[in-house]
């Protein structure tokens, strides 16, 4: 996990300015680069070859390489490379990035295999190159104005010279109808990400983007469980690369679990699990702690207990939100950043991921079974039809399946809350709804790819990327490697689901002798809609007044609180409670 920023003339004081806001990401040490055309910085965290002759700016004859994230077939590539005639100096990543594009130009980002978001400077050409690995799990962000581009991991460092800053209400359509915002945008105006597996070239003042990295589904229905899970071993083994000590946040999960029995017979390795303070009559949010304990316990693996109250996410909620630098919807963001002030390590791996790939939750399955019943032409027995969850469940595609049932989808009623949302163009919704047709794949594989492309990127990876590089932690998320997606998103979903349509079963089945992890789902999440009846209720009452912050331009704070008198009394949409109160928190430390 690395800072980089960039912007294509010469100005030192300002270079420097934007390294001091990405230092946190990487905090071993930081390097310059101008010349007349170009200044560039790193902010690096040591994780590979951490000597020296590794830092960068890296320079190799006319190129000048920024780098962030991991490159796991880096040996195999540095073989290659030496077969070519290249002389390989270090151990790390870094140098075969640069030599490979040297070689081959932006061919070069094909061969590549992990999570990155890489910038290369030809200052004989005069040509910026910034790409993003193909899953979306580095962020890149850029400013294009007055004919000069900017970039940087973060978006701060971009916000101290945009010209007019201005709220996103594209961003704002997307967060409230989806819990995120997806797409290329920001919630800034004209500040962008860079998409997952997209090249942006600079030239001559003009920006060319192009989809280059995409995905190349090759499944194979006929292999055997035992050589399945002896895939699925080696691709997660190498991500396993680290000169530095490595940890594993542990749940009582399939996907965790699996991590920690292929780490445990690869390398040394600290777990982590978080323990939710909260009355014994809803401890139901401790089963996969309590699971976890259990697992190292029997299997003599060192947990470190890490407690969670209200009163952290009281704490946290703030400073998360600076971090992520954008409002998120997912309270999940708040357990990432507690998990990440008490990790010592500079590596930790997560089990995310393999709900989206195997088919993890109850909505994918209700997809599955409603559509087998469909054809059949058994959907319209009276037994379905008194069914009070079948109402929902009536789609005509995937579009409609996503918008009725989709957990993302719990804002129908915002427009009651956020004032201008009758001003922003809908029609990007339906758009964003679009599913890709390009591999002709089932319609819950269907779901499951634009969870991938939305959900995935935009949540998943953001948090992850954000707020573990803010303490100096590299997250990497294995379920997510290319290959694992390839070879199995698009799985028959039989095999996924099996006879008894159960979830992730092809997964479950191919790791059958090793029985430690829950049979039945329970999700890490945290006690957020008990907390907010009772102890969080006054906590969130102030930030979602005009004490706070005079917001009523945007949001009926007025309305918004009735709403929370009535989840006081019964439950009802507390996380569009959640997602207003983070959106107030934006819009104060922003100023909107």
């Amino acid at each position: 996990m690395c800072g980089i920023n960039g912007f294509t003339f010469k100005d030192e004081s300002l270079i420097r300015k934007f390294s001091d806001l990405t230092n946190q990401r990487g905090p071993d040490y930081t390097g310059f680069y101008l010349d007349d055309n170009i200044s560039l910085s790193h902010n690096r965290l040591s994780i590979l070859d951490t000597l020296s002759r590794s830092n960068q700016p890296y320079v190799y004859k006319n190129l000048i390489l920024c780098f962030n994230g991991e490159i796991y077939n880096y040996k195999e590539l540095s073989n290659f490379l030496i077969q070519k005639g290249y002389q390989i100096d270090t151990s790390s990543d870094t140098e075969i990035i640069i030599k490979l594009f040297h070689l081959e130009n932006i061919k070069s980002f094909k061969k590549l295999s992990g999570i990155f978001s890489i910038s290369i400077y030809d200052k004989i050409e005069k040509k910026l190159y910034l790409v993003r690995d193909l899953i979306g799990v580095k962020n890149l962000y850029y400013l294009h104005q007055s004919q000069k581009l900017y970039f940087s991991s973060l978006i701060e460092p971009l916000k101290k010279v945009l010209i007019n800053k201005e709220l996103n209400q594209n961003a704002c359509n997307n967060y409230f109808n989806f819990n995120r915002n997806d797409g290329d945008e920001t919630f800034f105006k004209n500040i962008f990400q860079l998409k997952p597996g997209e090249l942006l070239i600079f030239a001559d003042k003009i920006i060319e983007k192009k989809q280059l990295l995409d995905y190349d589904f090759n499944i194979n229905t006929n292999i055997k469980d035992k050589d399945i899970r002896t895939k699925i071993e080696k691709i997660v083994k190498n991500q396993f690369i680290s000169d530095v000590p490595v940890a594993l946040s542990l749940s009582g999960g399939v996907d965790s679990n699996l991590l920690r029995d292929i780490l445990s017979k690869n390398t040394n390795f600290s777990s982590y699990s978080v323990f939710f303070e909260i009355k014994k009559s809803k401890d139901y949010f401790n089963h996969d702690f309590y699971f976890a304990k259990k697992i190292c316990k029997e299997t003599n693996i060192n947990l470190n207990e890490i407690s969670c109250s209200y009163k952290d996410f009281q704490d946290s909620i703030e400073e998360v939100n600076e971090i992520l630098e954008e409002p998120s919807g997912n309270p999940n963001s708040i357990i990432n950043h507690i998990l990440s002030k008490n990790i010592s390590e500079k590596v930790i791996f997560t089990g995310d991921g393999g709900d989206e790939i195997f088919g993890g939750y109850d909505r994918y399955k209700s997809m599955y079974v409603i559509s087998l019943l469909k054809k059949l032409n058994l959907h319209n027995l009276l037994f379905f039809n008194k069914s009070k969850n079948f109402e929902r469940l009536r789609f005509k595609n995937s579009n409609d399946f996503f918008l009725s049932f989709g957990e993302q989808n719990i804002f129908k009623d915002v427009q009651n809350y956020y004032l201008n949302f009758d001003k922003i163009d809908n029609k990007r919704v339906e758009k964003n709804l679009n599913f890709s047709n390009s591999y002709n794949s089932p319609r819950l594989n269907n779901l499951m790819f634009r969870d991938l492309e939305t959900w995935v990127v935009n949540d998943i990876c953001l948090r992850n990327d954000k707020i573990y590089s803010n303490k100096g932690i590299e997250a990497r998320v294995p379920f997510l490697d290319k290959e694992i997606i390839n070879n199995f998103l698009m799985y028959p979903e039989y095999k996924k689901y099996g006879l008894y349509f159960e979830n992730k079963k092809l997964l479950k089945s191919i790791f059958q002798r090793d029985k430690s992890f829950l049979k039945k789902k329970y999700g890490f999440n945290p006690p957020f809609a008990s907390w907010l009846k009772e102890e969080m209720f006054s906590f969130a009452k102030q930030i979602l007044s005009k004490n706070y912050y005079d917001s009523s331009h945007l949001i009926d704070l007025n309305n918004v609180c009735k709403l929370l008198e009535i989840h006081k009394e019964r439950y009802f949409n507390p996380y569009l409670i959640w997602n207003i109160m983070n959106f107030q928190i934006f819009l104060k430390q922003n100023n909107f």
